[in-house]
């Protein structure tokens, strides 16, 4: 069930112009003022020349489809240029314009074969591209905050303190991007696709299924103000959007960030303790001159109370010995006295005895 058909008989060749005020492409696409020369020749259907308005922008191209037994074939080559992002997705938070040239193929048993086998390869540009919840600003100002707090390496922390930091505004390209693009499975990959977002830029790739028509950009975002000491390059992060153009999701990895500031906390750790210890040392040889201080101190008043001592004693000993040394002048001085007084009494005596001598009959 849902396979083609066997392919028509060979009928006569036909060819027209087309002119069409709308034009169902699918999947809710509808081109306006579309023109296209169609032709069919040996069962091979051709569209040549496709022009038309599409999201504010506008299509061309050409393709042919063919059928070999129970395959429908397809190959042809288109562009787009200029359409708004918005309007491809029928609204959603994605604000752009996308330019592209692709040339594809695919085969296919049904319509969801054509899908899965569809390749190509080409091009793409994004021009004034508008990302929700994007701030550039963002990662330096959840380093710094980061930095502020206790443990900003528990689980979740960091990566909190950045979702919150990057839903604060919107970033937009400062110029267009461009990419080579392919399609292989039916899915489409553009990059290296390198945005640039002024404070910050986003490096990565972009991937969208025709399958699903779901998106699928993965990439690094890196930029923002440094904390004073990172080591290596700019500080980044993993941001990619994924789902529906119109809804798409944010996924957020900051595993590079984590590392950063590991290494970052650590070196402030280091830093810390080297203070302290260059502070212990310092207050041990502060602590260590003051003893020395006191011991000299000490040992001047020992040497004074010493030299005060033995002066004192000195002093002591002279006085001590001027006393005695009086002491024994007095005594002489006394003795002397006593002797002179003998010898005056004795002189008297003498002299007394004498005068009785004379004066006896």
């Amino acid at each position: 069930a849902g396979r083609f058909g066997a392919p028509p008989a060979p009928g006569p060749a036909v060819a027209l112009d087309l002119r069409a005020e709308r034009l169902d492409l699918g999947r809710g696409l509808v081109a306006t003022g579309a023109a296209a020369a169609l032709g069919l020749e040996d069962g091979t259907l051709s569209v040549r020349d496709l022009s038309a308005k599409l999201a504010e922008g506008r299509i061309a191209g050409s393709a042919s489809l063919s059928r070999r037994g129970g395959l429908a074939v397809i190959a042809g080559e288109g562009t787009v240029a200029d359409v708004a992002i918005p309007a491809l997705a029928d609204g959603g938070p994605l604000g752009g314009r996308l330019s592209a040239a692709l040339r594809f193929g695919t085969s296919g048993e049904d319509v969801a074969a054509l899908a899965a086998n569809l390749s190509g390869t080409g091009s793409g540009t994004l021009a004034a591209l508008n990302l929700p919840e994007t701030d550039p600003a963002a990662i330096g100002r959840a380093l710094a905050r980061a930095l502020q707090i206790e443990d900003p390496l528990r689980d979740g922390r960091l990566q909190a303190l950045v979702a919150e930091e990057l839903s604060k505004a919107a970033a937009g390209t400062t110029q267009p991007a461009s990419a080579p693009a392919t399609v292989i499975g039916g899915t489409l990959r553009a990059g290296p696709l390198d945005l640039d977002l002024g404070a910050a830029r986003w490096s990565g790739t972009l991937g969208y299924d025709f399958r699903t028509s779901r998106l699928d950009a993965r990439g690094t975002l890196s930029g923002g103000t440094a904390p004073k000491g990172w080591g290596g390059g700019p500080p980044a992060i993993q941001l990619g959007l994924a789902g529906p153009l119109a809804a798409p999701e944010r996924s957020l990895d900051v595993g590079p960030l984590t590392n950063g500031l590991a290494a970052l906390v650590l070196q402030r750790e280091l830093e810390t303790i080297e203070l302290i210890e260059a502070d212990q040392t310092e207050r041990q040889r502060r602590r260590a001159r003051i003893e020395m201080d006191k011991a000299r101190a000490a040992a001047l008043k020992a040497a004074a109370d010493k030299a005060a001592a033995e002066k004192a004693a000195a002093d002591k000993a002279t006085a001590d010995k001027a006393t005695a040394d009086r002491a024994m002048a007095d005594k002489a001085a006394a003795e002397e006295a006593a002797r002179q007084a003998r010898l005056k009494a004795q002189a008297a005596e003498e002299a007394a005895r004498r005068g009785l001598v004379r004066h006896r009959p």
